[in-house]
């Protein structure tokens, strides 16, 4: 274990000190769509597209069983984001592929470099008013009144949550062993089966967030919970967790990493999905795996993000719920990311969970504290559909509704349905309000399942974006479409009439390019309020442009 955790810390220096100097992007893999005509063997058709494009060394990965979807894994992590698009672009010409789109590895751009404590809101003060009350995000998602009816079964027993994050670690309060589901885990940020949290504590980590989260889900049978002092109960104390870890930092977003860990968490029997991951660009594979898994009757939820305007990816997506966090006082945390995107709020901000470090001389220490962010308020939904799930029973629920499919959108009805809406909430930016544990186990099951149908005209052009306008759109709350559409074709110096069937070829490069760059989406900013500073601000931007994107891209923005 001590060798692992060495080589672990060698291969996280080296990386971290790469990405914290340039900031780029970096491939991880590309994800294909094939074509391929009855008789034709699929993995014939792949290895010649890697021959054609001369990718040797490449590895070759099939991620769903019929063929049709691909991964070209780079054999370094040295790709930037240019040659990527480049790379994209030249299978695109390929006449078998369907679609291609790559996959990165990123540090998400407005927590880069933090200023303020811990990525996640560890920068925000306690609230004093949960000092000693160390179940009140229990309580005001009504979580103590829906264990009674339980009755004597336990709350929660048998269901299956994965739990993509950091990993986990030996906590009192998290490791036992009849629900901590390690054998059924797997961490792919260093390829092996266990997925253990290494607890390194640079720059871009978050030591033991999966911890804390995988607390908030399901602690609370024996351990630390025991003593008088501060404790943590888990919302679904009686559930199975599946740690996988995806990521060493929930800073370092992984779209490949995040993508094996759903694909993995529903081969391993997940009914719920418990994301606290998340970044402004998701992607065209990231978006294919969620549809997998809510298709095969996983509940998926993710956290909407914290410090930005915008609710991240994977939130954003529709097959998704997405999650804000709300205070004691039923009041939307000051840093929560909100829009309409927004699918329910869950108590985030002060939430007591369990927390491990590494002492000086090398011990773990074991401890409850409170944290803050849409991560534990993610964690505190996605317990609630464990509970859900567990009240009902997995077997009548699918009984009752024909096929696994139905499901998710019963539970996000039912969700959306009986949660309390405080007096004055903002449900455009926060959804319809803050969940309602036993409110929604009470509720009558509906006889049929709701239709499959998008929850409005923006998310739905989000979720199925093919010209990247739209992610834009979602990345710049407050402008409006029509004015979007104006500077970016300023700025591909294209007439209106032209720019959908540019944005055709170049727009989800674009998207990516805004998303990644901060200053980009404020010179857009800048360029919708109009005067003289939004004429400087489009020209650097275009520079900017020009300087990061592919080969293609930038012929597109030199051409007058």
């Amino acid at each position: 274990m001590a060798k692992k955790q060495n080589a672990r810390r060698r291969a996280r220096v080296n990386l971290s000190v790469r990405t914290t100097a340039g900031r780029r992007p970096q491939l991880e893999a590309l994800t294909v769509l094939l074509d391929v005509a009855a008789g034709r063997d699929a993995h014939a058709l792949a290895r010649s597209l890697t021959r054609r494009l001369q990718l040797a060394g490449w590895q070759l990965d099939p991620v769903t069983g019929d063929g049709v979807e691909w991964e070209i894994v780079s054999p370094s992590r040295n790709i930037g984001a240019a040659r990527a698009w480049d790379l994209v672009y030249a299978l695109r010409a390929q006449p078998e592929v369907t679609h291609a789109a790559p996959m990165f590895r990123y540090l998400v751009p407005e927590n880069a470099a933090p200023t303020h404590g811990k990525v996640g809101g560890g920068g925000d003060p306690d609230d004093p008013a949960t000092n000693t009350d160390y179940e009140w995000s229990l309580r005001k998602a009504n979580v103590l009144e829906a264990w009674k009816l339980f009755g004597a079964r336990p709350p929660g027993e048998g269901i299956r949550v994965g739990h993509p994050d950091t990993g986990y670690t030996p906590h009192p309060d998290l490791a036992d062993p009849a629900r901590l589901l390690i054998a059924d885990g797997y961490d792919y940020e260093d390829d092996d089966a266990d997925p253990l949290d290494d607890l390194d504590a640079g720059f871009l980590d978050n030591p033991g967030h999966g911890t804390g989260t995988g607390s908030v889900i399901l602690s609370g049978v024996g351990g630390i919970s025991a003593g008088a002092g501060p404790f943590v109960s888990g919302v679904a104390p009686h559930a199975l967790l599946i740690p996988i870890r995806t990521t060493e930092s929930v800073v370092l977003f992984s779209m490949r990493g995040l993508r094996q860990a759903v694909d993995h968490a529903v081969a391993h029997g997940a009914q719920v999905i418990s994301i606290s991951l998340g970044g402004p660009f998701a992607g065209f594979g990231t978006r294919r795996v969620m549809e997998r898994a809510v298709n095969a009757g996983t509940i998926v939820m993710a956290a909407a993000g914290n410090e930005v305007e915008s609710v991240v990816f994977p939130a954003a997506f529709d097959e998704v719920i997405a999650v804000a966090a709300s205070n004691i006082r039923d009041e939307p945390w000051s840093r929560s990311s909100h829009g309409d995107a927004v699918d329910i709020t869950a108590p985030g901000q002060s939430v007591w969970r369990a927390t491990v470090d590494r002492t000086a001389t090398g011990a773990l220490e074991y401890q409850v504290k409170r944290g803050n962010g849409t991560s534990f308020a993610v964690a505190t939904a996605a317990g609630v559909a464990a509970l859900w799930i567990s009240y009902h029973g997995w077997t009548a629920l699918v009984r009752r509704y024909g096929e696994p499919q139905h499901l998710p959108r019963v539970f996000k009805q039912l969700l959306q349905s009986t949660c309390r809406t405080p007096p004055g909430w903002d449900t455009a930016e926060y959804g319809p309000g803050i969940v309602n544990a036993r409110r929604l186990l009470a509720e009558p099951l509906p006889l049929v399942a709701p239709a499959r149908k998008l929850r409005d005209a923006r998310r739905a052009a989000v979720a199925t974006d093919a010209t990247g306008i739209e992610t834009l759109v979602h990345l710049l709350p407050g402008v409006p479409r029509t004015r979007v559409e104006e500077l970016v074709a300023d700025l591909l110096r294209v007439p209106d009439r032209a720019l959908p069937s540019v944005l055709q070829d170049y727009g989800d490069e674009l998207a990516f390019q805004f998303a990644m760059h901060p200053a980009l989406l404020e010179a857009l900013r800048t360029s919708a309020r109009g005067g003289k500073a939004a004429v400087t601000r489009r020209s650097a931007a275009r520079r900017t442009l020009t300087a990061s994107g592919s080969a293609k891209l930038r012929k597109r923005l030199a051409a007058r």
